[in-house]
């Protein structure tokens, strides 16, 4: 049989968690002996022959001039700078023999410059299937990657929260109801183009959206490299943690985010929960310690933190996974999380999970099962759970292994060729 030819689209091939995941499926498709290869902007893996390049120049100029459009339009606010994206500018891919030559052409994460709206639109006129794997919430927006509290894409965008400086005009020139109308018209015009959400959670955010509630959309985990996280720690590893600060005598809550100060991530929870647990089991909370990875501008947000705790910063990835081959329980309090990859990482390495019901967690945790789904915004109840993952925590062969049958590259790549086949 012969190999499909399949295009990747993505603007990174190895930064951030979107490009990473696209990267192991490409590799376990081509295992499968598939022809599987990417074509992105942001061009760091220069030894993988499978990985091309567009101009960088082309890039980097529908980058800038993209960027400075919303910059004016949102009242120069970089702190909301990337919070949005309007795909008005691309850079040339629908010319590239690489992607018109292609059985299937995916889109990953396309967004900061690599394609427009109208390259999108050229790419489903090819006549060939067009497959589009939603890292975020952007295909069901009008330009916001995440809505968060705001509802409006379940009727019309407009009148942007994130832009701040609306039109005055009103909603009908506002720029997010301008590109929600170009989505709307490009998802009409093209039943060939796919939508694959990453988790059920996603899944129905689309199906409330004005955009998207009518057309059929998939559904593919991330791949996770489960092979690489042990359930238990390395002689180096444990050298590793106490360089870090970290006590892997005690029984470690780890918080891990790439930024744990976002507001989506709800650190001030996190706090309340522990500290309850400590309030009510003081005995069981003196034997743990709450260990925070990541970035975190303010320390003084765990200066209320009762419970014996450390916080490391960023972390290489064997720092990490030195850390979770140490966990009892890995925790989440996020208002909102697309997959849930840190308590992927936590379960894989054994750790018992925590969180809320509030996006992908529920594809990976089971409640009682292989962790503990405590409600929403209660941090007594949070800290009921976790006493329940630190006193009793669920065998950690097991754990990996409930991540491994469902979430490894092979497993993915089968379930991606399944919905192609369907198409």
């Amino acid at each position: 049989m012969t190999a499909m030819r399949i295009a990747f689209l993505s603007t990174n091939d190895n930064l951030g968690g979107a490009a990473t995941v696209t990267m192991r499926l490409i590799e376990a498709l081509r295992e499968r002996g598939e022809d599987a290869y990417m074509v992105c902007a942001r061009h760091e893996l220069k030894d993988t022959p499978y990985v091309y390049a567009v101009s960088r120049r082309r890039w980097l100029r529908a980058f800038m001039r993209e960027r400075l459009s919303i910059f004016v339009r949102n009242g120069l606010r970089r702190s909301r700078l990337f919070k949005v994206s309007s795909a008005s500018t691309g850079c040339g891919v629908c010319d590239m023999p690489l992607v018109r030559d292609a059985d299937v052409i995916v889109l990953n994460w396309i967004n900061q410059g690599l394609l427009s709206m109208d390259d999108i639109d050229r790419l489903c006129s090819l006549g060939k299937p067009v497959v589009w794997i939603m890292h975020d919430l952007w295909c069901a927006t009008g330009i916001c990657h995440l809505p968060g509290w705001c509802s409006r894409y379940i009727g019309e965008c407009g009148y942007c929260p994130l832009l701040g400086n609306t039109d005055k005009d009103g909603r009908f020139t506002d720029l997010s109801h301008r590109v929600w109308e170009q989505k709307k018209g490009l998802y009409s015009r093209h039943p060939n183009l796919h939508f694959v959400a990453v988790s059920r959670w996603q899944q129905e955010i689309c199906l409330r959206s004005n955009l998207l509630g009518k057309r059929t959309t998939h559904i593919l985990p991330h791949a996770f490299p489960v092979e690489d996280y042990s359930v238990n720690p390395s002689a180096e590893q444990l050298a590793s943690l106490r360089e870090m600060g970290i006590n892997p005598e005690r029984r470690l809550i780890v918080m891990a985010a790439a930024r744990l100060d976002d507001d989506v991530k709800d650190l001030p929870m996190a706090v309340k929960a522990l500290n309850a647990l400590a309030a009510t089991h003081p005995e069981l909370a003196r034997e743990c310690q709450a260990v925070f990875v990541g970035g975190l501008r303010d320390a003084s947000m765990l200066s209320d933190l009762v419970m014996d705790h450390v916080a490391t910063g960023q972390l290489t990835s064997a720092q990490l996974r030195a850390v979770y081959s140490a966990a009892t329980a890995v925790i989440s309090t996020s208002d909102f999380e697309t997959m849930g990859a840190t308590l992927m990482e936590g379960i894989a390495s054994g750790a018992t999970a925590v969180t809320f019901d509030r996006g992908g967690q529920r594809d990976i945790v089971s409640h009682a099962a292989n962790g503990y789904i405590a409600a929403y915004k209660d941090p007594a109840d949070f800290a009921a759970c976790l006493r329940q993952a630190l006193a009793a925590p669920f065998d950690r062969t097991a754990q990996k292994s409930s991540i491994a049958a469902r979430f490894t590259a092979p497993v993915i790549a089968t379930r991606f060729l399944n919905i192609l086949r369907t198409l």
